[in-house]
């Protein structure tokens, strides 16, 4: 792919239109910045309209799909702010030579983080009982410790690694949920590789790291939340469309469930009509995991070096469709 020397950057993301060494590292590499805030009505219009004249696309959550990416005749890179990447039809953009990016490495250890803090405000009611207070009240919530129980990670990435991690501190025995068995690396003794079946028999919290795919969509729903644990907990940092949400609302209700934390919802955003919103035991936050001082900074710098080496003619570390480059390069 040949080299542009001064290039259109459209940025929505707020993680890197907000970071000042982010937008100088692009503009300093000669190309042309163009900060834009999404409108809560964005639609495929807009969508279509922004990208036209532009090079490299820093979205957000905004659906990247054939049609858009039609619109978008100059368009060589697409750098996702975070390592999920389902908002953009992959297969269209690698006809059309557009390279996608995700920034990995960059926040597994904030999300872990926040994974730890969703289990412990929902085993102990923390939420609860901090807004009792709030509101005049003194009423104290009974929970269940994470001290010593069973935690399954569905999916061993970067992230699900981490979190693994963090369970030593809690003496906890992990089980693993995962396509591949890789080499453990000394610190991770108290890992049993094991089915999802088995880790839905016999964990106390199912904690999700998985990507959203064919394969792995509404993984938890009423048959498999059927299997777990009375009284177990969910935990989503990853992607809303791997639980059936009415399926899971049902089952904290009831009382199968002990609780449930998301960070994600199948439909996200201000006025979102997610069943699991206001259920009484599950915790919903705004897609907030990779909210880190830190890790909005490492996300950032990540995105301009994919997007200033994309714009170089080289392939950026991070590139998830390597396949786009040949198309490319047959284009250029």
């Amino acid at each position: 792919m040949r080299a542009i020397q001064k290039g259109k950057v459209l940025v929505t993301a707020g993680s890197v239109a907000n970071s000042p060494r982010a937008l100088e590292a692009m503009r300093a590499a000669g190309h042309e910045v163009i900060v834009t805030t999404t409108p809560p009505s964005s639609d495929q219009a807009w969508i279509n309209e922004q990208v036209k004249d532009i090079d490299a696309l820093v979205f957000a959550m905004e659906p990247v799909n054939r049609n858009a990416l039609e619109a978008a005749q100059r368009l060589r890179v697409i750098a996702r702010p975070g390592v999920g990447f389902d908002s953009v039809d992959i297969d269209a953009a690698t006809e059309r030579g557009v390279i996608v990016t995700v920034a990995a490495g960059t926040n597994h250890e904030s999300v872990a983080d926040f994974t730890f803090g969703l289990m412990l405000q929902a085993m102990r009611g923390l939420t609860d009982a901090a807004n009792n207070v709030r509101g005049g009240g003194w009423q104290r919530t009974i929970g269940t410790e994470l001290w010593s129980k069973t935690l399954a990670v569905v999916g061993f990435g970067r992230i699900g690694q981490a979190v693994v991690k963090r369970a030593r501190g809690f003496d906890m025995k992990v089980l693993v949920v995962s396509r591949s068995k890789p080499e453990l690396a000394p610190g991770f003794e108290n890992v049993s590789f094991v089915s999802l079946d088995e880790a839905l028999a016999q964990a106390d919290i199912l904690s999700l790291h998985a990507p959203l795919t064919d394969a792995t969509a509404n993984m938890v729903n009423a048959e498999s939340i059927s299997r777990m644990k009375p009284g177990a907990f969910i935990i989503n940092t990853s992607r809303g469309g791997l639980i059936d949400e009415a399926a899971l609302a049902d089952a904290v209700k009831s009382g199968r469930l002990g609780g449930a934390a998301v960070d994600v919802l199948c439909k996200q955003g201000a006025g979102s009509t997610s069943p699991l919103i206001g259920v009484p035991g599950i915790i919903v936050t705004p897609h907030m995991a990779t909210f880190s001082r830190e890790s909005i900074e490492r996300v950032a710098m990540s995105v301009a070096r994919s997007v200033v080496t994309a714009l170089e003619g080289r392939m950026p570390e991070h590139t998830v469709n390597p396949q786009a480059w040949d198309a490319a390069g047959k284009a250029s």
